[in-house]
């Protein structure tokens, strides 16, 4: 035998016995039931529909936990609890394990779309909600293209690998679908070793269910060894410091963390500027009348640019504010042509400008050739420029990295392992979505990632302070 086909040999034996069990026995056997249920359908008409609905059930439980803190979020305005999480976070990793080879491509197209259907929902704004549609599925083909690649093998080194450099991978430079972020409300922890802990139990789980063996867990018919090495892999991938609950730093009970529900509708109406104006204006009075040292308003609170000449009164007024509170408020800033995402920090009668340096695929930019873009006015209007650099701001003693929105979903924004950041959204582009949900949950992973404790003020969402 030669050298090349011994190492064949033994490559193909290394991946039968990391082989892991699929769906596939259960999907076909469903599609015997649902033929004989409906015989007057042709064979392939129903394979269709049968490898369809499947698919979509996976990727649904795949993304699972984004939908349950949806549910927690607008029902009763509380974060689900971790043991929820936990459960849930498993069976999202146990359901991508078992998908069958024969269906990547079906179950990337729906996992696409479960978690990004909401991606073109800014276009409504623009007078484009055709293309609102036409966009989720065009996100949903290119996951499907993407989970095509990554789930050639059934074998547990592919589906890990995958699941590991799936964030990696950032069609039109968007880098939301993080499968680490599914447990980010759990027990479990969200770091690449504990990650890998909690797959291989789940893999172990699966093997000895179905009486497998694999070169990790040993020869056949040893139960008790198998079951034994799936608990120590689960034991090793909890994070201890899960049980123990985190408060808030002291301080930030000198924050007033404003949450608005403006519609994106009205934010843009100029008749609708002079009520936002002063209902922005009235909460920093509240916040001066409760003793509060710092308020924190959502992104683009003053839809409009606000160190220009027409908006003088507005920005003295906000100096103004200044000498009695802390003010950051996100706001626009026009230079030339060109229009910047912008953070304004009013601190003691003096100000500085913090633009937005991560933009947002489809939301502030369009994620095209140049060359594409330039005939079409409307596509080049919409899009704003990035700014040269992260800022950090000083207040009540604290250095606070700030984010706008976006940018603190981002890894690049906890270079250096910030201990404080701010972060300012305006969800009104999205709502009503999931996108708050998934948003709050990467907001969840990074600041356990990197023990970053998160301020986050909102708009069309809820605000919150995110502890690691």
């Amino acid at each position: 035998m030669s050298l090349f086909s011994h190492t064949r040999s033994v490559l193909d034996s290394m991946r039968t016995r990391l082989e892991i069990p699929s769906f596939a026995l259960y999907i076909d056997t469903l599609l015997v039931h649902f033929s004989h249920l409906v015989p007057s359908l042709s064979p392939r008409v129903a394979s269709v529909i049968v490898a369809l609905v499947c698919d979509a059930l996976m990727a649904f439980v795949f993304a699972l936990p984004i939908y349950v803190i949806y549910l927690f979020e607008s029902t009763i305005h509380i974060d689900m609890p971790y043991w929820l999480g936990s459960i849930l976070g498993v069976l999202s990793l146990y359901a991508y394990l078992r998908v069958p080879k024969s269906h990547r491509f079906g179950f990337g197209f729906f996992v696409g779309l479960w978690w990004f259907w909401w991606v073109g929902l800014s276009f409504r704004f623009f007078d484009f909600s055709a293309l609102v549609p036409l966009i989720a599925v065009c996100v949903a083909l290119v996951y499907g293209v993407v989970f095509w690649v990554l789930l050639f093998c059934e074998c547990l080194p592919v589906r890990l690998v995958g699941l590991l450099i799936m964030h990696l991978i950032t069609p039109f430079g968007f880098d939301w679908l993080v499968p680490q972020a599914l447990l980010a409300y759990s027990y479990f922890g969200v770091d690449s070793l504990h990650f890998c802990l909690l797959v291989i139990a789940i893999y172990v789980f699966i093997v000895s269910i179905h009486a497998r063996t694999s070169c990790v867990i040993g020869s056949r018919g040893k139960p008790l060894a198998n079951l034994a090495l799936g608990l120590v892999c689960v034991f090793g991938a909890l994070d201890l410091r899960a049980f123990t609950s985190s408060n808030p730093p002291s301080f930030t009970t000198h924050i007033a963390l404003s949450a608005t529900q403006i519609p994106q509708s009205i934010k843009w109406n100029i008749q609708s500027v002079r009520e936002i104006i002063a209902y922005h204006f009235v909460l920093i009075e509240d916040a001066i009348a409760r003793g509060k040292s710092l308020i924190i308003l959502p992104e683009t609170a003053f839809p409009f640019p606000l160190s220009d000449s027409t908006a003088a009164s507005i920005y003295e007024a906000l100096r103004t504010y200044s000498l009695d509170i802390t003010i950051i408020a996100g706001a626009l800033h026009t230079q030339g042509k060109d229009t910047y995402n912008s953070a304004f920090v009013f601190s003691n009668g003096e100000s500085r400008r913090i633009d937005k340096v991560i933009l947002a695929p489809f939301g502030e930019y369009i994620p095209l050739p140049r060359f594409i873009k330039e005939p079409f006015d409307f596509v080049t209007q919409m899009e704003f420029r990035a700014g040269a650099g992260f800022g950090d701001m000083e207040a009540l003693g604290e250095r606070f990295r700030v984010a706008i929105c976006y940018e603190a979903t981002s890894s690049d924004l906890y270079e250096g392992y910030p201990e404080f950041v701010i972060a300012m959204s305006n969800n009104a582009w999205f709502y009503p979505s999931i996108e708050p949900s998934l948003q709050k949950m990467l907001l969840k992973y990074y600041a356990r990632l990197y023990q970053t404790t998160i301020l986050h003020s909102a708009n069309m969402s809820e605000s919150a302070i995110i502890v690691p």
